[in-house]
């Protein structure tokens, strides 16, 4: 009989068989009256009130069954018309593998790999318990992608938890869809949360300053740490640097971020500059024949990248950065902050920070945004202003104090003259294209001192040489 009765269940289920599959479904019918020890037997009027209401609904249930197989036949007639081959599906068990097999422009990262392989085997497992006849991906319907969502939310996820788990569900069904012949994606409707974004916070170049001598006690984690200052690459690209990307002679390093695949253009200072000629020496030294410039480290942080930011949070400790935000338990600043919802802390100062830092920085000093982007290699820059730009209070009324005029300001006196080194002229005139030439010339224009009056030589000196003086002198 297709009805069934379960011991720990107070509502009839229903059986049925759809092309050799067998499939259970709770008929939202609850059983009344006294229960016969066998279905065979008949029970009392109550119950058997029941059971025909449950046999209505399971008729009802076996006649959208068979509708839905006759469209499903329907259309793979017409598929099997037109391309000879008959729909095939996919089942959920293969469908993170199916994904990851997927032609792509760009690989994506280890990381993201492991992320997404955690999210497919969540939903898989949530359909398992409650959805226990959904085996392949076109047995997924749009209730059960909003119910698991549901209780991703009541289980407390952050909103932007819910926003990546989302996005990668939507995505990975949208281009399995014709593969796994389903008629439309489960998750296409479902809007995603408004985020609850906690921006990292930057460092001061006074703090930067003691990190950086903090970490002199770390070999392992001090030339990483001030890649990533002087650089603003991510953890991984720091990590991960190769030589091939490296021309110590010309100062600069050229390579594609992990993340984006944009090629970066970076100059090299000479704190990093430092940093690298040791790494080189130490190569050379050692006979060393890997690729990347530390390692050790791309050793480390390929097997645990987790390992990296722990030694990057002890150096801050050693700085005086800890705790959590309200704790009362940090010298200088915190380097977690609770969440509104959430089941994570947000980190605010990490090794990201160092990114955040360098950007606001630059941007501060009035270093062109394109410049910028030709750096962190962001593609927008609403994302460099929106995520990256964290100027504190104080430098933030300083910088407009000296910008304003003194009307707004109050401030009569003449701001500092601005310091320009030769390194960031060089970089400067080497980003010039034809469209941001003269943004970069106006920029460096307005760094360099008004030239002042000429003044003639004190008594006993010769005056300086001028071009036109020493071609003249060579043409002689």
């Amino acid at each position: 009989m297709p009805l069934e009765l379960r011991k720990d269940s107070g509502w009839w289920y229903g059986r049925a068989s759809v092309n050799g599959k067998a499939l259970c479904k709770n008929l939202s019918v609850k059983i009344a009256g006294n229960r016969p020890k066998k279905l065979s037997l008949q029970g009392d009027m109550t119950f058997e009130r029941s059971r025909a209401k449950a046999q209505a609904e399971l008729e009802k249930w076996q006649l959208e069954l068979k509708r839905r197989t006759t469209a499903e036949e329907l259309i793979q007639t017409v598929h099997e018309i037109r391309t000879g081959e008959r729909i095939q599906s996919i089942a959920l068990a293969d469908a993170f593998a199916r994904w990851l097999a997927l032609p792509r422009r760009r690989q994506p990262s280890s990381r993201y790999v492991d992320q997404a392989k955690s999210w497919m085997t969540r939903f898989v497992a949530y359909l398992k318990s409650n959805y226990p006849s959904a085996r392949e991906m076109d047995d997924v319907h749009s209730n059960m992608a909003r119910t698991f969502f549901s209780d991703e939310q009541k289980r407390g996820i952050a909103p932007k938890t819910y926003n990546n788990i989302l996005i990668f569900l939507r995505s990975s069904f949208g281009a399995l869809q014709k593969d796994a012949g389903m008629a439309e994606n489960p998750f296409a409707g479902l809007p995603t949360l408004e985020e609850d974004t906690v921006f990292r916070k930057p460092f001061s170049a006074e703090e930067l300053a003691d990190i950086a001598d903090a970490a002199k006690t770390d070999p392992f984690i001090h030339p990483i740490i001030i890649t990533g200052m002087c650089t603003a690459m991510r953890r991984g690209d720091c990590c991960l640097l190769q030589w091939e990307s490296v021309d110590l002679e010309a100062r600069f390093i050229m390579v594609k971020t992990s993340k984006t695949g944009e090629l970066v253009q970076i100059p090299i200072f000479a704190q990093l500059h430092e940093v690298l000629t040791q790494a080189q020496k130490d190569r050379q030294e050692k006979n060393e024949k890997s690729p990347y410039v530390f390692p050790e480290q791309a050793d480390k942080y390929q097997n645990n990248p987790d390992l990296i930011t722990d030694r990057v949070r002890r150096v801050l400790r050693e700085v005086g950065f800890s705790g959590e935000d309200g704790d009362g338990t940090s010298e200088k600043g915190c380097v977690n902050q609770k969440r509104k919802v959430g089941l994570r802390k947000a980190s605010v100062r990490d090794f990201h920070s160092f990114r955040v830092s360098w950007v606001t920085l630059a941007l501060t000093a009035g270093v062109p945004l394109e410049i910028v982007q030709k750096v962190t290699g962001h593609r927008t820059a609403s994302i460099v202003m929106t995520h990256y730009f964290q100027p504190g209070r104080e430098e933030f009324r300083k910088t407009l104090s000296g910008k304003l005029p003194e009307a707004i300001s109050g401030q009569s006196e003449k701001p500092a003259p601005v310091v320009i080194s030769l390194d960031e002229i060089r970089a400067e005139l080497l980003a010039m294209k034809l469209k941001t030439w003269k943004t970069i010339r106006d920029g460096l224009v307005a760094k360099i001192p008004e030239p002042t009056p000429a003044a003639k030589p004190p008594a006993g000196k010769k005056p300086m040489l001028t071009v036109k003086a020493v071609e003249k002198d060579a043409a002689g």
